[in-house]
Protein backbone atom coordinates (compact mmCIF):
# COMPACT_ATOMS: atom_id res chain seq x y z
CA UNK A 1 0.00 0.00 0.00
CA UNK A 2 0.87 3.38 -0.94
CA UNK A 3 0.79 6.90 1.13
CA UNK A 4 -1.65 9.47 -0.91
CA UNK A 5 0.92 11.09 -3.33
CA UNK A 6 1.37 14.82 -2.13
CA UNK A 7 0.74 15.91 -6.07
CA UNK A 8 -2.94 14.61 -5.31
CA UNK A 9 -3.47 16.48 -2.60
CA UNK A 10 -2.68 19.71 -3.78
CA UNK A 11 -4.66 18.79 -6.76
CA UNK A 12 -7.51 17.80 -5.35
CA UNK A 13 -7.81 20.79 -2.63
CA UNK A 14 -7.24 23.17 -6.08
CA UNK A 15 -10.44 21.65 -7.17
CA UNK A 16 -12.51 21.55 -4.08
CA UNK A 17 -12.33 25.49 -4.14
CA UNK A 18 -12.83 25.50 -7.72
CA UNK A 19 -16.12 23.19 -6.99
CA UNK A 20 -14.82 21.05 -9.96
CA UNK A 21 -16.81 17.53 -9.06
CA UNK A 22 -16.42 16.15 -12.26
CA UNK A 23 -12.32 16.81 -12.38
CA UNK A 24 -12.55 15.56 -8.91
CA UNK A 25 -14.22 12.35 -9.68
CA UNK A 26 -11.70 11.29 -12.38
CA UNK A 27 -9.14 12.28 -10.25
CA UNK A 28 -10.02 9.81 -7.81
CA UNK A 29 -11.41 7.25 -9.82
CA UNK A 30 -7.96 7.57 -11.67
CA UNK A 31 -5.92 7.30 -8.15
CA UNK A 32 -8.19 3.57 -7.03
CA UNK A 33 -7.24 2.43 -11.08
CA UNK A 34 -3.45 3.03 -10.46
CA UNK A 35 -2.32 2.88 -6.80
CA UNK A 36 -3.05 0.55 -4.06
CA UNK A 37 -4.50 2.85 -1.35
CA UNK A 38 -4.01 2.24 2.45
CA UNK A 39 -7.46 1.97 3.93
CA UNK A 40 -8.01 5.39 5.21
CA UNK A 41 -6.77 6.99 1.75
CA UNK A 42 -9.27 4.29 0.04
CA UNK A 43 -12.04 5.54 1.95
CA UNK A 44 -11.50 8.48 1.60
CA UNK A 45 -11.27 8.92 -2.18
CA UNK A 46 -14.50 6.66 -2.15
CA UNK A 47 -16.17 9.10 0.52
CA UNK A 48 -15.61 12.28 -2.03
CA UNK A 49 -16.47 10.15 -5.07
CA UNK A 50 -20.00 9.73 -3.88
CA UNK A 51 -20.10 13.46 -2.43
CA UNK A 52 -19.38 14.46 -5.59
CA UNK A 53 -22.05 12.99 -7.35
CA UNK A 54 -24.45 13.87 -5.01
CA UNK A 55 -23.64 17.52 -5.02
CA UNK A 56 -24.13 16.78 -8.83
CA UNK A 57 -27.71 15.53 -7.79
CA UNK A 58 -26.44 12.08 -9.65
CA UNK A 59 -28.00 9.82 -7.49
CA UNK A 60 -27.60 6.89 -10.13
CA UNK A 61 -23.71 6.86 -10.24
CA UNK A 62 -23.49 8.22 -6.54
CA UNK A 63 -25.84 4.67 -5.73
CA UNK A 64 -23.15 2.56 -7.65
CA UNK A 65 -20.12 3.55 -5.01
CA UNK A 66 -21.85 4.26 -1.56
CA UNK A 67 -23.14 0.39 -2.82
CA UNK A 68 -19.35 -0.33 -2.97
CA UNK A 69 -18.33 1.89 0.04
CA UNK A 70 -20.84 0.29 2.15
CA UNK A 71 -20.00 -3.56 1.12
CA UNK A 72 -16.08 -2.53 1.41
CA UNK A 73 -16.92 -0.63 4.66
CA UNK A 74 -17.93 -4.52 5.80
CA UNK A 75 -14.60 -5.89 5.25
CA UNK A 76 -12.13 -3.43 5.80
CA UNK A 77 -12.97 -0.79 8.53
CA UNK A 78 -13.19 -1.57 12.22
CA UNK A 79 -16.50 -1.40 13.10
CA UNK A 80 -15.97 1.81 14.70
CA UNK A 81 -16.11 3.45 11.73
CA UNK A 82 -18.95 2.11 10.21
CA UNK A 83 -20.94 5.39 9.99
CA UNK A 84 -18.43 6.89 7.99
CA UNK A 85 -20.29 5.84 5.08
CA UNK A 86 -23.11 7.29 6.26
CA UNK A 87 -22.08 10.73 7.57
CA UNK A 88 -23.12 12.88 5.16
CA UNK A 89 -26.40 15.19 4.77
CA UNK A 90 -26.35 15.80 1.00
CA UNK A 91 -24.93 12.46 -0.11
CA UNK A 92 -28.30 11.27 2.37
CA UNK A 93 -30.28 14.22 0.37
CA UNK A 94 -29.12 13.05 -3.28
CA UNK A 95 -30.46 9.62 -2.62
CA UNK A 96 -33.02 9.48 -1.17
CA UNK A 97 -34.67 12.19 -3.43
CA UNK A 98 -33.05 9.53 -6.39
CA UNK A 99 -35.11 6.89 -5.07
CA UNK A 100 -32.71 5.07 -2.66
CA UNK A 101 -34.53 5.16 0.29
CA UNK A 102 -34.46 2.21 1.64
CA UNK A 103 -30.98 1.48 0.29
CA UNK A 104 -29.53 4.47 2.49
CA UNK A 105 -31.36 3.59 5.88
CA UNK A 106 -30.18 0.25 5.70
CA UNK A 107 -26.53 1.63 5.55
CA UNK A 108 -27.45 3.70 8.83
CA UNK A 109 -29.32 0.74 10.27
CA UNK A 110 -26.24 -1.74 9.60
CA UNK A 111 -23.70 1.13 11.41
CA UNK A 112 -26.35 1.54 14.38
CA UNK A 113 -26.24 -1.75 14.90
CA UNK A 114 -22.54 -2.95 14.10
CA UNK A 115 -20.30 0.57 15.61
CA UNK A 116 -19.73 0.67 18.90
CA UNK A 117 -21.07 3.56 21.12
CA UNK A 118 -17.29 4.41 22.28
CA UNK A 119 -15.17 8.43 22.30
CA UNK A 120 -13.00 7.34 19.39
CA UNK A 121 -16.26 7.58 17.14
CA UNK A 122 -18.36 10.35 18.78
CA UNK A 123 -18.12 13.24 16.19
CA UNK A 124 -18.62 11.08 13.38
CA UNK A 125 -21.57 8.78 14.48
CA UNK A 126 -23.30 12.46 15.19
CA UNK A 127 -22.52 13.59 11.68
CA UNK A 128 -24.49 10.92 11.12
CA UNK A 129 -27.40 10.98 13.24
CA UNK A 130 -27.40 14.67 12.13
CA UNK A 131 -26.97 13.94 8.52
CA UNK A 132 -30.01 11.39 8.70
CA UNK A 133 -32.08 13.17 10.91
CA UNK A 134 -32.22 16.20 8.29
CA UNK A 135 -32.60 14.01 5.43
CA UNK A 136 -35.80 12.21 6.69
CA UNK A 137 -37.48 14.95 8.13
CA UNK A 138 -37.10 16.95 4.70
CA UNK A 139 -38.60 13.91 2.77
CA UNK A 140 -41.59 13.84 5.64
CA UNK A 141 -39.97 10.39 6.57
CA UNK A 142 -41.13 11.67 10.33
CA UNK A 143 -40.69 7.75 11.99
CA UNK A 144 -37.11 7.57 10.71
CA UNK A 145 -36.10 11.21 11.40
CA UNK A 146 -36.94 10.40 14.68
CA UNK A 147 -35.18 7.34 15.08
CA UNK A 148 -32.43 9.70 14.11
CA UNK A 149 -32.85 12.49 16.26
CA UNK A 150 -33.36 10.02 19.32
CA UNK A 151 -30.17 8.28 18.66
CA UNK A 152 -27.95 12.05 18.42
CA UNK A 153 -30.40 12.67 22.12
CA UNK A 154 -28.53 9.75 23.55
CA UNK A 155 -25.30 10.66 22.00
CA UNK A 156 -25.14 14.01 24.05
CA UNK A 157 -25.69 11.96 27.39
CA UNK A 158 -22.78 9.95 26.81
CA UNK A 159 -20.01 12.97 27.67
CA UNK A 160 -20.89 15.97 29.03
CA UNK A 161 -17.41 17.12 28.65
CA UNK A 162 -16.89 16.22 25.01
CA UNK A 163 -15.39 18.71 23.34
CA UNK A 164 -17.94 19.17 20.29
CA UNK A 165 -20.91 18.84 22.60
CA UNK A 166 -21.68 22.45 22.58
CA UNK A 167 -22.37 22.28 18.48
CA UNK A 168 -24.01 19.26 18.56
CA UNK A 169 -26.43 20.17 21.16
CA UNK A 170 -27.22 23.51 19.18
CA UNK A 171 -27.75 20.97 16.28
CA UNK A 172 -30.31 18.94 18.08
CA UNK A 173 -32.38 21.89 18.82
CA UNK A 174 -31.83 23.29 15.39
CA UNK A 175 -33.19 19.96 13.95
CA UNK A 176 -36.02 20.29 16.08
CA UNK A 177 -37.15 23.14 15.09
CA UNK A 178 -37.18 21.48 11.50
CA UNK A 179 -39.13 18.50 12.10
CA UNK A 180 -41.76 20.80 14.50
CA UNK A 181 -41.71 23.28 11.50
CA UNK A 182 -42.55 19.83 8.82
CA UNK A 183 -45.15 18.77 11.16
CA UNK A 184 -46.79 21.95 11.43
CA UNK A 185 -46.10 22.24 15.70
CA UNK A 186 -45.43 25.78 15.56
CA UNK A 187 -45.58 26.55 19.22
CA UNK A 188 -43.13 23.73 20.01
CA UNK A 189 -40.51 24.99 17.01
CA UNK A 190 -41.28 28.28 18.90
CA UNK A 191 -40.37 26.63 22.23
CA UNK A 192 -37.51 24.82 21.29
CA UNK A 193 -36.06 28.05 19.51
CA UNK A 194 -36.22 30.13 22.64
CA UNK A 195 -34.29 27.85 24.14
CA UNK A 196 -31.83 27.20 20.98
CA UNK A 197 -31.00 31.26 21.27
CA UNK A 198 -30.34 31.19 25.44
CA UNK A 199 -27.73 28.62 24.55
CA UNK A 200 -26.37 30.63 21.60
CA UNK A 201 -25.97 33.53 23.68
CA UNK A 202 -24.37 31.66 26.64
CA UNK A 203 -22.01 29.83 24.42
CA UNK A 204 -21.12 32.86 22.46
CA UNK A 205 -20.39 34.43 25.52
CA UNK A 206 -18.12 31.69 26.51
CA UNK A 207 -16.29 31.19 22.91
CA UNK A 208 -14.51 34.91 22.81
CA UNK A 209 -12.20 35.85 19.96
CA UNK A 210 -13.04 32.72 17.85
CA UNK A 211 -10.43 31.45 15.71
CA UNK A 212 -10.36 28.86 12.88
CA UNK A 213 -8.37 25.61 13.12
CA UNK A 214 -5.17 26.37 12.03
CA UNK A 215 -5.05 23.31 10.00
CA UNK A 216 -7.66 21.26 8.36
CA UNK A 217 -7.74 17.60 7.19
CA UNK A 218 -8.36 16.80 3.83
CA UNK A 219 -12.59 16.59 3.02
CA UNK A 220 -14.03 13.49 3.56
CA UNK A 221 -10.77 11.89 5.67
CA UNK A 222 -12.27 9.83 8.38
CA UNK A 223 -9.75 12.35 10.34
CA UNK A 224 -12.19 14.91 8.52
CA UNK A 225 -14.95 13.66 9.86
CA UNK A 226 -14.22 12.92 12.92
CA UNK A 227 -12.26 16.20 14.21
CA UNK A 228 -12.45 19.09 16.95
CA UNK A 229 -15.04 21.38 15.87
CA UNK A 230 -12.86 25.12 15.96
CA UNK A 231 -13.98 27.72 18.07
CA UNK A 232 -15.82 29.42 14.98
CA UNK A 233 -18.01 26.29 15.31
CA UNK A 234 -20.49 28.73 17.43
CA UNK A 235 -21.09 30.93 13.80
CA UNK A 236 -21.71 27.89 12.01
CA UNK A 237 -24.81 26.93 14.78
CA UNK A 238 -25.86 30.16 14.77
CA UNK A 239 -26.59 30.36 11.05
CA UNK A 240 -28.19 27.25 10.79
CA UNK A 241 -30.30 28.65 13.62
CA UNK A 242 -31.10 31.39 11.90
CA UNK A 243 -31.84 29.80 8.75
CA UNK A 244 -34.21 26.98 10.67
CA UNK A 245 -36.12 29.40 12.73
CA UNK A 246 -36.61 31.78 9.24
CA UNK A 247 -38.11 28.61 7.83
CA UNK A 248 -40.44 27.98 10.93
CA UNK A 249 -41.77 31.79 10.15
CA UNK A 250 -39.61 32.99 13.94
CA UNK A 251 -39.00 35.99 11.79
CA UNK A 252 -37.69 38.68 14.58
CA UNK A 253 -35.59 35.62 16.50
CA UNK A 254 -34.25 34.73 12.92
CA UNK A 255 -33.23 38.17 11.94
CA UNK A 256 -31.44 38.54 15.16
CA UNK A 257 -29.19 35.48 15.07
CA UNK A 258 -28.63 36.85 11.75
CA UNK A 259 -27.41 40.40 12.43
CA UNK A 260 -24.88 38.85 15.51
CA UNK A 261 -23.20 37.39 12.38
CA UNK A 262 -23.13 40.19 9.90
CA UNK A 263 -21.91 42.55 13.23
CA UNK A 264 -18.89 40.37 13.85
CA UNK A 265 -18.19 40.02 9.96
CA UNK A 266 -18.98 36.36 8.72
CA UNK A 267 -19.63 35.50 5.55
CA UNK A 268 -23.71 33.85 4.76
CA UNK A 269 -23.32 31.84 1.55
CA UNK A 270 -26.50 32.60 -0.99
CA UNK A 271 -28.80 30.55 0.80
CA UNK A 272 -28.42 32.39 4.07
CA UNK A 273 -28.31 35.59 2.31
CA UNK A 274 -31.88 34.47 1.11
CA UNK A 275 -33.23 33.71 4.83
CA UNK A 276 -31.85 36.87 6.22
CA UNK A 277 -33.75 38.79 3.28
CA UNK A 278 -36.89 36.84 3.73
CA UNK A 279 -36.80 37.54 7.77
CA UNK A 280 -35.67 41.42 7.42
CA UNK A 281 -38.44 42.02 5.17
CA UNK A 282 -41.01 39.94 7.54
CA UNK A 283 -39.93 42.40 10.37
CA UNK A 284 -39.33 45.78 8.24
CA UNK A 285 -41.49 45.65 5.59
CA UNK A 286 -39.06 48.26 3.67
CA UNK A 287 -38.76 47.07 0.07
CA UNK A 288 -36.27 49.98 -0.80
CA UNK A 289 -33.41 48.05 1.93
CA UNK A 290 -34.22 44.68 0.22
CA UNK A 291 -34.14 45.37 -3.17
CA UNK A 292 -30.63 47.47 -2.74
CA UNK A 293 -28.98 44.37 -0.73
CA UNK A 294 -30.39 41.96 -3.56
CA UNK A 295 -29.32 44.29 -6.43
CA UNK A 296 -25.69 44.01 -4.98
CA UNK A 297 -25.90 40.38 -4.35
CA UNK A 298 -27.23 39.52 -7.98
CA UNK A 299 -24.52 42.12 -9.62
CA UNK A 300 -21.78 40.27 -7.13
CA UNK A 301 -23.87 36.79 -8.60
CA UNK A 302 -23.61 35.53 -4.97
CA UNK A 303 -27.43 35.29 -5.43
CA UNK A 304 -28.94 34.32 -8.67
CA UNK A 305 -33.11 35.35 -9.62
CA UNK A 306 -32.84 31.53 -10.14
CA UNK A 307 -31.38 30.50 -6.75
CA UNK A 308 -33.93 33.15 -4.47
CA UNK A 309 -36.94 31.50 -6.31
CA UNK A 310 -35.78 28.17 -4.91
CA UNK A 311 -34.93 29.53 -1.57
CA UNK A 312 -37.30 32.23 -1.08
CA UNK A 313 -40.11 32.55 -4.26
CA UNK A 314 -42.51 35.05 -1.59
CA UNK A 315 -39.65 36.92 -1.72
CA UNK A 316 -39.44 36.96 -5.49
CA UNK A 317 -43.07 38.02 -5.77
CA UNK A 318 -42.19 41.23 -3.27
CA UNK A 319 -39.31 42.16 -6.23
CA UNK A 320 -41.68 41.76 -8.75
CA UNK A 321 -44.69 43.88 -7.50
CA UNK A 322 -42.30 46.35 -7.49
CA UNK A 323 -40.06 45.31 -10.72
CA UNK A 324 -42.37 43.20 -13.12
CA UNK A 325 -39.50 42.33 -15.44
CA UNK A 326 -37.49 40.33 -12.09
CA UNK A 327 -36.96 37.05 -13.68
Amino acid sequence: MQNLPDDVKRTFCRLITENAHPEIIKLLVSLRAKVDLSIDDAGWALWNICDRYALMRDATNQHKYQLEFHEWSKTHLFPLRLHWVVSDGTQALTLIDGGFLEFWWNCYEFANAHAPLVPENRTVRFESHRANAGAYSRFREFARAETALNAMERLLAEDPKWCNREFAAATFKTLLIKSYTAKGLSDEAAATGESLQRELDDWLGRAGDAQSASECPLLGSWDNRNKKRPSTAVFVAINNAACALTQARQFPAGERLFQILLERNRTLNAYGEAQYLLSRWKNTRNKDEIIERLHSLMVSQKLTPKALQRFVPELVDVVKADRPNFA
